[in-house]
């Protein structure tokens, strides 16, 4: 067994206060001791995190509070937000949009959100539930989800929620802007978008471009883009005609590009370190046939790999290696779903209604916050700078935390010695199902049988 959450943390405790206005007491008391059980280490499993508090709390008392409590959550991500703008000095930064799957069992049919869904990851369809999420990056060690929507597979009729309740299927893409309109409303500066090639459509640049945001994705190589004509164009009639342009993909295009660069970390004469060469890139001013408007891209190579990727930007200004860097900031969202997955046990979560899926979602990303805002304080709360730390060293120091509380209980409770004991006991033997012998229901001959079949 682990080691029992002997207190609520106190970081969690101050750090969700924000919520308190849209919770009574007994609520945000709930949603605190899951949320240091998470961050303790049990698994997102009721159960579990009912043995975490020695039996505190019921686990139905905590299906209760997920899927029935009057709960506003739109509300508490409105405060969740406003409490980001309050904590931190923004006034940059990027907005990194990505989805990810968040996987289930054969035996999720009521599980809120899940449908069969094609995971490029493994290469097949999954039962799975499709969550787009907004992440926010200063670039430095401020980062933290600002929002998550839904996706909902068209036209799939195989599922039926509890309540009946009915969804509407909305592009990835429409998400993801519905998120960006929602912070920019609410009050939150206007950001560099990044995103790679699943949200590189034409569509969704032209709403970027309406919302007047610079952004930097990632673009598919069979994407055409127009060039001059290498011959003159007639019409039918014999004039010339307008358009004087062909369409060839990407990579045909920078093909005929002869200037490159090459970018990576130079040579380090005190350490023999040799020069290394990470990218090389590739740069051109061009217009899609599919996207409007003029667009920067960088073609960079890995040479290691022999592998290409396409980056577009709408600041023509830029040269490769900006593009390139500002991107690679998009990786932190990918961290966040590592993290959110392995510590915060999202994919764990078996809740059924919508309001509990979308809290225990609300709950992973609130923890994200929280975590790095643990580091945030270590690297500047001091005079002198410290050195940023790890998701996993700021959980340890959490769980050092709490076995340091629970020695101290060993030590001065006999009542909490006895519980955890009882618990412990109680834990350890579960019967079997005994073996029931079948029995003769019913007799009837082979004339009576012939006539049922």
């Amino acid at each position: 067994m682990k080691i029992p959450c002997a207190d609520r943390l106190v970081f969690i405790v101050t750090g969700l206060s924000f919520l308190q206005p849209a919770l009574t007491g007994i609520q945000f008391y709930n949603l605190t001791l899951v949320a240091s059980a998470l961050v303790l280490g049990s698994r997102f499993h009721l159960t579990e995190i009912s043995y975490m508090w020695l039996k505190e709390k019921a686990v139905s008392t905590l299906s209760y509070f997920f899927s029935h409590a009057k709960i506003s959550t739109p509300e508490m991500q409105r405060l969740y937000l406003l409490q980001t703008m309050n904590i931190y000095d923004i006034s940059g930064g990027y907005f990194i949009i990505d989805d990810t799957m968040k996987h289930h069992t054969k035996f999720c049919k009521w599980i809120h959100g899940v449908f069969f869904l094609f995971d490029h990851a493994a290469n097949t369809n999954l039962k799975a539930a499709c969550i787009v999420f907004l992440y926010y990056s200063d670039g430095g060690i401020i980062k933290f989800p600002i929002a998550f929507r839904t996706y909902y597979k068209e036209n799939d009729q195989s599922v039926k929620w509890q309540n009946d309740e009915q969804n509407k299927t909305i592009k990835k893409y429409d998400l993801a802007i519905e998120m960006m309109e929602w912070a920019i409303e609410i009050g939150f500066p206007k950001c560099t978008v990044l995103a790679d090639s699943w949200f590189c459509t034409g569509p969704f640049i032209k709403q970027l471009q309406g919302m007047k945001l610079n952004y930097v994705l990632e673009v598919k190589a069979n994407y055409k883009v127009k060039i001059r004509s290498k011959s003159p164009k007639y019409t039918p009639t014999g004039r010339l005609a307008k358009n004087q342009t062909d369409k060839v993909e990407l990579s045909n295009f920078f093909s005929t590009v002869n200037s490159f660069i090459r970018c990576g970390f130079p040579a380090d004469l005190d350490t023999d370190r040799k020069e290394k060469v990470l990218y090389i890139t590739k740069v051109s001013t061009v217009r899609f046939n599919s996207i409007p408007g003029k667009h920067r891209v960088v073609e960079s190579q890995i040479p290691e790999t022999q592998t290409y990727k396409y980056l577009l930007t709408n600041s023509l200004t830029w040269e490769a290696k900006m593009i390139i860097s500002t991107y690679s900031h998009r990786w932190v969202i990918e961290e966040f779903f590592k993290n959110a997955k392995q510590f915060s046990d999202m994919e764990g979560a078996t809740l059924r209604s919508k309001q509990g899926v979308t809290l225990s979602l609300c709950l992973v990303s609130w923890i994200d916050f929280l975590l790095h805002l643990e580091n945030y304080k270590h690297c500047v709360t001091d005079k002198s700078p410290k050195e940023s730390l790890t998701i996993p060293s700021i959980i340890r120091k959490a769980q050092h935390e709490n076995m340091m509380v629970f020695v101290k209980r060993v030590q001065e409770d006999n009542d909490f010695v006895k519980k955890w004991s009882d618990v412990t006991h109680e834990r350890i033997y579960r019967k079997r199902k005994k073996h029931k012998e079948l029995v003769t229901l019913d007799c009837a001959d082979d004339a009576d049988h012939c006539k049922a079949a």
